[in-house]
């Protein structure tokens, strides 16, 4: 089945763990969720560890891949992190942002502009 589907996923930062042993059911391919909750539960932690910015252990399966298993240039073919504000100095339009993440992944300049577009 394609989708994302959790399973035991560990997270955090340092020695620090901010998730322990999360699962999740599969969430299909094409819809809308809604990851909600308090400051400080693990949101963010948790899409930074499926983007590889985060150790992470366990399983995160996506379109039947194991997120955590590839290696960091092929995980950000598939997955990227994008934070509500960047850091301070840095000022970026929506267009900016797609093709940086392109680049990120190996796209050519053209090549990510017409994939931003």
């Amino acid at each position: 089945m394609s989708g994302l589907t959790i399973n035991a996923l560990c997270a955090g930062y340092g020695k620090r763990r901010i998730i322990e042993h999360l699962s999740i059911s599969t969430l299909p391919r094409g819809e809308v969720t809604v990851l909600l909750g308090p400051n400080g539960c693990g949101k963010s932690t948790l899409l930074r560890a499926l983007a590889g910015l985060n150790r992470a252990s366990g399983e995160a399966w996506l379109n039947e891949e194991n997120l955590l298993s590839l290696p960091f240039a092929r995980r950000a073919e598939k997955v990227v992190f994008l934070p509500q504000s960047l850091p301070q100095g840095v000022h970026l339009q929506v267009l900016e942002s797609v093709v940086v993440a392109q680049r990120a992944s190996g796209a050519g300049q053209n090549q990510a502009q017409a994939i931003a577009l």
